[in-house]
């Protein structure tokens, strides 16, 4: 299942840089043919990425409702879960860290 997953998202950044090169190249085209001018080509490619970060999001959130189901079938913790354990975990250790620096201060 891991190695799955990482084909999965090796594949899907691959094909998303693929394209990332050829639509920077036929806009370099249409831009020195005067097909388009720069503001419009800038234009296009804003939406390009815009369109590219949805994609990508849609990817990871299908993934993660993917890995959500299999650690439920595997009695775990969702990633949401884990994720606000460890932010809980990492708050505690912030206000016991600064307890303890605060009582080492004051008893120097």
């Amino acid at each position: 299942m891991d190695e799955f997953l990482k084909k999965y998202i090796y594949t899907s950044v691959g094909i998303a840089s693929i394209a990332n090169e050829k639509f920077k190249e036929l806009l370099e085209d249409l831009i020195q043919n005067n097909h388009f001018v720069e503001e419009e080509g800038e234009r296009i490619v804003d939406q390009f990425f815009l369109n590219l970060r949805t994609d990508l999001d849609t990817i990871q959130g299908s993934l993660q409702s993917r890995l959500d189901i299999l650690l439920t079938k595997l009695n775990l913790q969702t990633v949401q879960h884990l994720k606000e354990d460890i932010e809980k975990n990492m708050n505690d250790l912030k206000q016991t860290s600064s307890l303890l620096l605060k009582s080492f201060s004051d008893k120097a």
